[in-house]
């Protein structure tokens, strides 16, 4: 006990609170880890990519998904330990997270000190994306970790020109490239920022990072050839930028989880955020400078893609979790803002806001189910076994997840296809209770054999009276209203007629 006493008396003030916020953001990423159901591209994660052998995971990574493989690879030596439950390969993204808390610290206070580090650190152990990103079982979290620490060496080899410092900037931007291509952004952004600092002492950092895009180059034009990110361009680009902004500050709680938007949520954090930032032009040239990187990290992570997807003939990739890298940078912007010292008096009020705000919203969406994944799961154990072919009609991202915890081996069925499907029984599993489907819906013989309540989604049975079965009525049922953007059908035990 005295060595426990004299380790802790050993530790500085300082030390003992970035531990706290540390403690603080674990505890708010762990504490409900497993509570949601896995969501559309978890099952991915979970059942395409990690479901057999090391060389499957990565071969699933070449043909269905469009980022590059570090993420699955670790996340698959990881799930040998830990399992493919939610717990087991989502704590992969959890631990990232935290791990985010004292790289920002160390950011902030390589800049601009302690106070600055200390707001930091408490910004990003209470963001509501990056809490929902690190309960996520997919490559984000990592990214954004990943991001910072490059952040974070670019920042030391700019100011000392160390070659150990330009190395590990090299190192870490290598990693962050081959968690997501978006990272090109920042490392781009971080590179000019060296390159005009120091110029030819950047090269061992620099080359490291070039071997690195080589290497991932014939993989991108691969993934980009099968247009898996295609469908993004089919939403607004406008409402995508609206959405970033208020995704960065209130996490995913409209498109992604099948809600309205709300964006009077984002109204008070996005007006404290922006406050922060605005404090800068308060300050002296000196105090502007240490902001300089970070921002101007921040902003090209957002501007550079939005540019792309602007252009005549560009690319349209353009979403708020791929952007995401430039969250930690703009948080660190603020940081600095409000710890400036012409804003002594509204940087403190603005900084407790903002913070008070986030942790309040975070700690609201860990115990709302309307803030949170679809109970899938809980769907899955009410459909239970088909007892005779059934259709299951449901919102399109519901597809994968209620697939996987079904385990019946349903199928998705398309209207495409042209095949007339026979089953006895149909069931529509709604967000919320919605009007009975109408009449020419199903067909005359169907009848309502059962409603239940499972939380936020509602399931409507509907059966024949007596054996036999009859045509499902595909192309109207996928129009049915379910509160859903789009509807999509699952099949159990059903062939063509």
């Amino acid at each position: 006990m005295q060595a426990v006493a004299e380790a802790v008396r050993a530790r500085s003030r300082t030390f003992w609170i970035v531990a706290g916020l540390t403690v603080l953001g674990a505890a708010l990423r762990f504490a409900t880890l497993g509570l949601q159901s896995y969501h559309h591209d978890e099952v991915v994660t979970a059942s395409r990519v990690l479901r057999v052998g090391f060389a499957h995971a990565m071969d699933a990574v070449g043909f269905s998904e469009s980022a590059p493989p570090l993420y699955y690879a670790l996340a698959w030596v990881w799930t040998q330990v830990a399992g493919t439950g939610p717990v087991g390969l989502r704590s992969l993204s959890a631990i990232a997270g935290v791990a985010t808390i004292p790289v920002a610290f160390l950011i902030a206070s390589e800049l601009r000190g302690r106070s600055a580090g200390l707001v930091a650190a408490a910004l990003v152990a209470v963001n509501p994306m990056l809490l929902w990103y690190s309960q996520e079982a997919r490559a984000y979290s990592l990214l954004v970790l990943f991001c910072a620490l490059s952040l974070l060496f670019c920042i030391r080899a700019q100011r000392r020109g160390s070659r150990r410092d330009f190395i590990l900037w090299g190192v870490f931007s290598a990693l962050a490239l081959g968690t997501h291509y978006f990272a090109v952004f920042t490392v781009l952004a971080e590179a000019i920022v060296l390159l005009r600092r120091r110029g030819r002492q950047s090269l061992p950092g620099l080359w490291i990072v070039a071997g690195a895009g080589l290497l991932l180059a014939p993989l991108a034009y691969h993934q980009m050839s099968l247009g898996h990110a295609e469908w993004i361009g089919n939403f607004g680009l406008g409402h995508r930028l609206w959405e970033t902004a208020a995704t960065f500050l209130t996490g995913e709680t409209a498109d992604i989880i099948g809600r309205p938007e709300r964006p009077e949520l984002a109204v008070v954090p996005l007006a404290l955020a922006l406050g922060g930032l605005a404090l800068l032009f308060r300050a002296n040239r000196a105090e502007r400078r240490a902001a300089a990187i970070p921002l101007g990290v921040g902003l090209a992570a957002v501007a550079v893609p939005l540019a792309l997807a602007l252009a005549p003939s560009g690319t349209d990739f353009f979403l708020a979790r791929n952007v995401i890298p430039a969250l930690v940078p703009l948080l660190i912007a603020v940081a600095i803002g409000v710890t400036l010292p012409a804003a002594r008096r509204l940087g403190p009020l603005i900084a407790a806001a903002l913070i008070a705000y986030s942790l309040a919203f975070s700690v609201w969406a860990s115990v709302t189910p309307e803030l949170q994944r679809p109970d899938w799961n809980a769907v899955a154990d009410r459909l239970g076994e088909p007892t005779e072919p059934r259709a299951t009609v449901t919102w399109t991202l519901g597809e994968a997840p209620l697939r996987y915890y079904l385990s019946t081996g349903a199928f998705q069925v398309k209207a495409r296809e042209r095949y007339e499907w026979l089953v006895g029984e149909v069931d529509f599993v709604s967000d919320g209770m919605v009007p009975r489907p109408p009449k020419g819906l199903l067909g005359p013989d169907f009848r309502e054999s059962a409603r239940e309540d499972t939380g936020r989604l509602f399931i409507r049975r509907y059966s024949l009276p007596g054996p036999g079965l009859a045509p499902l009525r595909l192309g109207r049922i996928k129009r049915a209203q379910l509160n859903f953007r789009t509807n999509g059908v699952l099949l159990d035990g059903v062939g063509p007629g």
